[in-house]
């Protein structure tokens, strides 16, 4: 899979942009000073391919700030060439998706172009945030699985309406029965979110302990764990048991407390929580092993190596970690952006180089 054309318009401080790629290359550098829009261009590509942002989740702050609307298109050679086009307007507010000029939802849309994002927050984020170590997961499997990408939607917006409705009943303007149509979707597409989770932690278990052990160049033993927290649950009648005798903590604090939105990923070093105990070296390590495992579950379920977005990397990589990267990426559509086009010196494949200056690309 490779992107053959990019285009952007109105978007954050981009100037309008129409960028052909070069087949023959396999790597595009964005250099220039930071907050010049770098990083805005590896955006559009990401939501190209997820449909939302990494950075925000509001959709007005994609559109520049004298713009009515921006416009995103990619044009993606696969097996079946597709265009996909996200376009988002000011007034009214709305976002619209697009395959080959239709309107398509986002479990349609997700998945035509796939990517694979790498930034130095992943460090800070895997390290801190259980919420961003839950969305690794949900990436990465909406990438492979249409199915469990429906099925989170609906589970996230169950999870909404329940909250609203516990807010209702703590208020005494709403009944408990009026839950048991919420409790049903929330067992039902949470067993099957923490089923799939669960499966794909056993894929990477042992991708990632090769990979770590390579990237780190020790003989350290990585290991990953799915904490769930509903617990050992044989069936769904189990799991609705145990929202029906949590409803009253739940009435009381406004939100559900079970389910996998509370979900977390614990990651061992030798026996060790990694929160605890990683230094920042080891969590480079891990989140580079997590991002080449999620290049390599793609191609083997896909068929298709999705496009890798690097944004910054390298002054949060040693040498040996660049090394790595740089002989990891051989056979990947890349797109980079870095501060100094020096650093791309050690990358010997064919390249094509673009300086990034107040929102303009050449």
């Amino acid at each position: 899979m490779k992107i053959s054309h990019i285009k952007i318009k109105g978007f954050r401080n981009l100037q309008p942009l129409e960028l052909k790629i070069d087949k023959e290359k396999s790597v595009f550098a964005f250099v220039g000073a930071n907050g010049h829009g770098k990083t805005n261009l590896l955006e559009a590509i990401y939501l190209c391919a997820l449909s939302k942002s990494f950075r925000t989740r509001t959709n007005m702050d994609l559109i520049g700030f004298e713009e009515d609307f921006c416009a995103l298109e990619c044009s993606v050679d696969r097996e079946d060439a597709k265009i996909v086009e996200v376009i988002v307007i000011r007034e009214p507010a709305q976002k619209v998706l697009k395959i080959n000029g239709v309107k398509k939802s986002a479990s349609d849309f997700i998945g035509v172009l796939k990517a694979v994002f790498f930034s130095p927050d992943d460090l800070s984020e895997m390290a801190f945030a259980p919420r961003l170590r839950r969305r690794y997961l949900d990436v990465l499997l909406s990438q492979l699985n249409h199915e469990y990408l429906d099925k989170l939607m609906r589970y996230q917006e169950a999870i909404k309406n329940r909250n609203a409705l516990l807010k209702k009943i703590r208020e005494k303007t709403a009944n408990k029965d009026e839950l048991d149509f919420w409790d049903n979707q929330i067992v039902d597409f949470g067993l099957y979110i923490t089923q799939k989770r669960a499966d794909l932690i056993v894929q990477l278990q042992t991708l990632l302990k090769d990979l770590y052990k390579s990237i780190s160049q020790t003989e350290d033993v990585l290991e990953i764990h799915y904490q769930s927290n509903i617990g050992d649950i044989e069936d769904e009648q189990d799991l609705l048991l145990k929202i029906t005798e949590n409803i009253d903590r739940d009435i009381a604090g406004g939100s559900t407390q079970l389910g996998p939105h509370r979900d977390d990923l614990q990651f061992l070093i030798n026996g060790h929580d990694m929160v605890y105990f990683a230094s920042r070296g080891e969590w480079r390590s891990l989140v580079l092993a997590l991002k080449f495992a999620e290049i390599k579950l793609i191609e083997d379920k896909t068929g298709e190596r999705p496009v890798l977005l690097l944004d910054d990397v390298f002054s949060e990589l040693d040498e040996v970690r660049q090394k790595y990267l740089f002989k990891a990426i051989l056979g990947t559509q890349t797109f980079i952006t870095t501060t100094h086009k020096e650093f791309l010196d050690g990358l010997k494949v064919e390249k094509q180089v673009y300086e990034v200056k107040d929102g303009e690309i050449k």
